[in-house]
């Protein structure tokens, strides 16, 4: 009788380049042959039994999707879709759902990414209250020529079987882009010292026009970060032949899996557009696989802990205002180069995760409490703050003003500091009936001048 455990339990929306499982082995032998991967660290457990943790640098192929993976096998060359009509070509990236490859369609010639669904997220898709391609449809209209430039596109869509443990993937064809806001700003600051301000904004605005329109078709992100944000690429199809060539796909070092050895490919994403592309570039809001409905009413946890908005710590039902705070952190983070927010212990407070991010919101809206309104309906409300609407530690407040924040780093004029900054309160309401829609936002003065 073999069990499976996983010594780290990690949710799926964050991109993680390394990950632990651990097992029982009916006998060691099993897996201790003189070519066994490197994968394999075996120690023996309190009852008595050899485990094996399983380590994987990046998705864990070969791992059963009844236990949660079920990653796609796909070999460079592979056929698929209705009537073989995409070869898969190179691994782009992978996430804790998915992974996402560089395909070439059969009829036209065109690139395309091809992003498939592992097993388990696949068996899940009808019982769960988000459904990707559901959003696409909303964002698509009849034709995928009705969809915002600024909302990724859906192309095609197919269910196949796997190989192996791996179950059915469904999948989604989407244009093959240049790859994510995330890698770009950490490619230009490398070069260049700090992400440029003008860029920044372009990239933000095109974002936000993105967010306007999945509100107008009744659709909430409920996921939006940097790297689920992505641009075109002015690549041409006998630029990226080339490309190819000179860079044919690569594989990692074996790893021991349930299924047997495997050899993941390398995740290999496009190269980095100029600088000058990147200004004449399209931005797209894209990764709707955590969106949901905005007709749905839910308190379910959403967005990775820096870019969660009160009312869903707060255990409150949310809207589409949850979109527009994660927005508000990705402008601080993009412009000024680092998170807003970050979830860990304040030592010198005594405050835990969740209570020092409360703590920060607040000392952000100069020290402005959350109103009883608010926390009324707020079923975690009473974890956190007492019947005067305080926290219950009551830690001493700090003045964090988004104009200290910014203008410390000396690289924006007095005028844009505050646009800027008053452009952040706006989003960063703590109360979401106080946040102003998407739409209203890109009437903002932070805006002019920008396209």
């Amino acid at each position: 009788m073999r069990r499976i455990f996983q010594s780290f339990i990690r949710t799926p929306r964050f991109n993680l380049s390394r990950h632990s499982l651990t097992r029982s082995l009916e006998t060691s032998a099993r897996m201790s042959v003189p070519s066994e991967p490197k994968n394999q660290h075996f120690s023996v457990g309190a009852d008595g039994k050899t485990y094996v943790d399983l380590e994987f640098v990046e998705e864990a192929l070969g791992m059963p999707a009844k236990d949660g993976y079920g990653w796609a096998r796909f070999e460079s060359g592979d056929k698929i879709g209705p009537g073989e009509c995409y070869t898969v070509l190179r691994k782009l990236g992978w996430g804790g759902y998915s992974s996402t490859w560089l395909a070439r369609d059969n009829k036209t010639t065109r690139y395309v990414a091809v992003k498939a669904l592992t097993g388990h997220y696949s068996s899940l898709f009808r019982q769960m209250p988000h459904w990707e391609p559901y959003s696409f449809h909303l964002l698509t209209g009849d034709t995928p020529t009705d969809c915002s430039p600024h909302c990724i596109k859906l192309l095609d869509e197919f269910v196949m079987s796997g190989i192996g443990s791996a179950g059915q993937h469904y999948c989604l064809v989407t244009p093959l882009y240049g790859g994510d806001l995330l890698e770009m700003q950490s490619k230009y600051k490398q070069d260049h010292g700090r992400f440029p301000p003008l860029l920044a904004k372009r990239a933000l605005l095109h974002v936000l026009r993105g967010i306007a329109y999945a509100h107008s078709c009744g659709v909430i992100h409920t996921d939006i970060k940097l790297n689920n944000v992505f641009f075109d690429t002015p690549m041409t199809t006998s630029e990226i032949d080339l490309w190819l060539d000179d860079n044919p796909p690569q594989r990692h070092p074996p790893e021991m899996s349930t299924d047997g050895v495997m050899r993941t490919y390398v995740s290999q994403t496009l190269p980095m557009i100029p600088l000058d592309d990147a200004f004449r570039g399209t931005f797209v809001l894209g990764d709707f696989g955590a969106a949901i409905g905005a007709s749905m009413q839910t308190n379910h946890l959403i967005s990775v802990p820096p870019h969660r908005a009160p009312e869903v710590y707060l255990g409150a039902k949310w809207g589409e205002k949850v979109d527009i705070w994660s927005f508000g952190t990705i402008v601080f983070e993009l412009v000024v180069g680092e998170r807003l927010f970050q979830y860990q212990y304040n030592k010198v407070l005594d405050l835990d995760e969740t209570e020092n991010i409360l703590f920060k919101m607040i000392c952000l809206t100069g020290g402005n409490n959350f109103r009883a309104e608010q926390l009324n309906v707020s079923p975690l409300a009473a974890v956190y703050f007492d019947e005067e609407c305080i926290l219950k530690k009551n830690p001493m407040l700090v003045d964090y003003s988004f104009e200290m924040m910014i203008g410390r780093r000396n690289f924006l004029s007095e005028e844009e500091v505050a646009l800027l900054a008053k452009f952040l309160r706006r989003c960063l309401q703590l109360d979401p009936l106080n946040r102003p829609s998407a739409k209203e936002l890109l009437e903002d003065p932070w805006f002019d001048g920008v396209d």
